[in-house]
């Protein structure tokens, strides 16, 4: 039995780090990214350094904005 979240393709859910590290980014600047596209975070999961919680994006939103701007 499987645990990792999916998004709605079926792909797996990711963390801020690797959403950014896919569009070349830092986190920073893939949440200052998001915000201004009204992307957001569709869940979250426990820190391992016993944070705040990390942030889990769905990679078909980020290329379904990726597609709106490019049209």
């Amino acid at each position: 039995m499987s645990t990792t979240r999916t998004g709605r393709d079926g792909r797996p859910l990711v963390t801020t780090a690797q959403a950014a590290y896919s569009l070349g980014m830092r986190p920073a600047q893939f949440r200052s990214w998001a915000r201004r596209r009204d992307l957001t975070p569709v869940g979250t999961m426990p820190n391992p350094s016993r944070g705040q919680a990390l942030a889990l994006w769905d990679l078909a939103d980020i290329a379904h904005t990726l597609q709106r701007l490019a049209a």
